[in-house]
């Protein structure tokens, strides 16, 4: 991780402070052993310290900067690490203990409707729908909806073909409804879940 105010930075500073300490006193000895004779630096040399210190104040204002970025980061990271499913790693959520898997199945076709069961999803993950049945591939198209009248219908529902599969992020399968075309056939879902 980043070292704050490295080293090299500070050895510098403290190189340009001494010089110019040293300049000082140098001058301030001089002045003491001759009152009247006053000793100071050359223009050049005075125009290069100044130089260095403000070229390191420069580097350690844009160092304090980057103090700041990375405790907002830092801040950021914390925050994830404290939503439930997630910080597990670079965008990506905490793996969850186990999954759910069951098959729905629709006994009446259209414009008969049906939800799918309660079932939380933790944040970060998504429930993933397979148009099949126990005996093969449906021969028909199950339309999914976030309402019921949609699934009943093919207007506000998105139809999925025999074996095609649809992922989608929400936070309870119950919000899902199913219609078939054809009666009898459905749909597997699978979604991961957390012990209780």
């Amino acid at each position: 991780m980043y070292q704050r105010k490295p080293a090299k930075f500070i050895g510098a500073l403290a190189a340009i402070v001494a010089a110019i300490e040293g300049a000082l006193l140098l001058t301030r000895k001089t002045a003491e052993a001759a009152p009247i004779t006053v000793v100071s630096l050359a223009k050049e040399a005075m125009d290069l310290l100044i130089a260095m210190a403000e070229g390191v104040g420069a580097i350690l204002e844009k160092l304090d900067l980057l103090d700041v970025i990375i405790d907002k980061l830092d801040d950021i990271i914390t925050a994830i690490k404290g939503i439930p499913g997630g910080g597990g790693g670079p965008g990506f959520p905490l793996n969850t203990e186990t999954f759910g898997a069951q098959y729905i199945n629709c006994p009446v076709a259209q414009p008969q409707s049906y939800p799918l069961p309660n079932i939380d999803i933790p944040d970060g993950f998504e429930i993933e729908l397979l148009a099949r049945n126990p005996a093969g591939a449906n021969t028909g198209i199950i339309y999914v909806s976030p309402t019921q009248p949609g699934a009943s219908g093919n207007i506000q529902a998105w139809p999925l073909l025999p074996n095609a599969t649809i992922r989608l992020g929400v936070k309870n399968a119950s919000s899902i409804f199913i219609g078939s075309t054809v009666p009898g056939e459905g749909i597997y879902f699978a979604v991961e879940q957390r012990r209780p």
